[in-house]
């Protein structure tokens, strides 16, 4: 049905949603109508097309997520105005399938937080900014959300807005990726990284560059050489010297190796303070006491879906068509095949008038079988 009935819904979506209350978007009339003018002409990649939109829409006829997108009692434009704590959870086993949900869920936050600088959105009645928060985003697994465009300047651009970011992903080859940024794209979000913090890796590659990153420390090393004839048995003079060489702080396979309890934090400078990297033990949050107490708080109550309100939002993409009223086409069929056998008096023609024709549902042809036709033996005179 997505594939024969969407052209004409689109349409009769642009015809009942241009105006009124719940009238859509003038960017997303217009892409309806681009899919109505497509729907046209089903010769030059339609098919294409409707596959893409296939792959793309398919989560949103999900009942739960189509009920969760209906409406909203989150205003991202308050986010720098309030203490306010939002959580986008996915069950690990879903985490694939809802990320084109989680990319638009990011996108708008961010947008909607970048238009306006803080010195420019007003002051309160005590002198104090109206946009006095900072907002920090903290996103897990980022690579399976695919390509989040307005994230290749984020990180960079949206500083002075109050915006600061956490980024986790297993390694740096997932934000390398042609699925997601590339590998020009993604070295320059990574390069906006103030600080990195870096688990050992199986990754040789990877390892090089945390080593080479680590730097080189001097080591003192101890040369020792024997003089003595040839032939000679026991030394004659021994010679010892001492010389300062440099070592990787870490060799690749030291980074590779890191205890399960250790890692690597790269921090770069700031106006006050001097870059460092750190080699550090890990905090296990069921060892401290201050995190154990958090994890024991109770969690917000997720509000339940209308199971009525649920099923009347999913509708198949059908367009219900007219049935065309027919005459019944029996007496059409007796008619043919007496042309065909004029001496078959058992089918006549059977008149029906036009205005007592009754409304049928059309339906294939049976295919018609010619009947024996008798040989007459009686011979005309010459």
């Amino acid at each position: 049905s997505l594939g024969t009935g969407l052209g004409v819904w689109a349409q009769q979506a642009i015809e009942q949603r241009s105006s009124g209350p719940n009238a859509l978007s003038v960017e997303t009339l217009r892409e309806l109508n681009g899919v109505f003018e497509a729907s046209k002409n089903k010769s030059s990649g339609w098919s294409t097309t409707v596959d893409i939109l296939r792959g793309a829409l398919s989560m949103y006829a999900e009942k739960t997520v189509a009920w969760a997108v209906s409406d909203t009692d989150i205003d991202f434009t308050k986010l720098r105005k309030e203490k306010i704590s939002i959580y986008f959870c996915v069950t690990g086993n879903a985490i694939k399938k809802y990320g084109p949900l989680m990319n638009l869920f990011f996108t708008q936050a961010i947008q909607q937080n970048t238009d306006v600088m803080p010195e420019q959105g007003g002051h309160c009645a005590d002198g104090t900014l109206i946009l006095k928060y900072q907002v920090l985003f903290v996103i897990d697994e980022i690579a399976v959300m695919g390509r989040i465009e307005i994230m290749e300047m984020a990180p960079a651009l949206t500083r002075g807005a109050g915006l600061r970011y956490i980024i986790i992903f297993q390694g740096k080859d997932q934000l390398r990726s042609e699925r997601t940024y590339g590998r020009e794209a993604g070295n320059g979000i990574m390069q906006a990284f103030h600080i990195e913090i870096v688990y050992g890796t199986g990754n040789v590659e990877l390892a090089k560059e945390y080593s080479t990153r680590l730097g080189n420390t001097t080591v003192r090393v101890h040369n020792q050489s024997l003089n003595r004839q040839k032939h000679e048995i026991g030394a004659r003079g021994q010679t010892d010297s001492y010389s300062e060489q440099p070592r990787p702080l870490l060799l690749p396979q030291e980074v590779s190796a890191l205890p399960y309890g250790e890692e690597l934090i790269f921090v770069e400078a700031t106006k006050t303070t001097p870059a460092a990297n750190i080699r550090a033990r890990k905090i296990f949050w069921y060892e401290e006491p201050v995190f154990k107490e958090r994890a024991g708080m109770p969690t917000p109550d997720v509000p339940i879906g209308d199971a009525s309100k649920i099923d009347a939002l999913t509708v198949p993409v059908r367009t219900i068509e007219a049935k065309v009223a027919v005459a019944d086409a029996k007496p059409m069929q007796a008619e043919q095949r007496q042309r065909w056998n004029p001496k078959d008096t058992a089918s006549k023609p059977v008149q029906v008038e036009a205005d007592k024709a009754q409304p049928v549902e059309v339906g294939p042809e049976p295919e018609l079988e010619p009947e024996p036709v008798q040989a007459d033996d009686t011979s005309e005179p010459m």
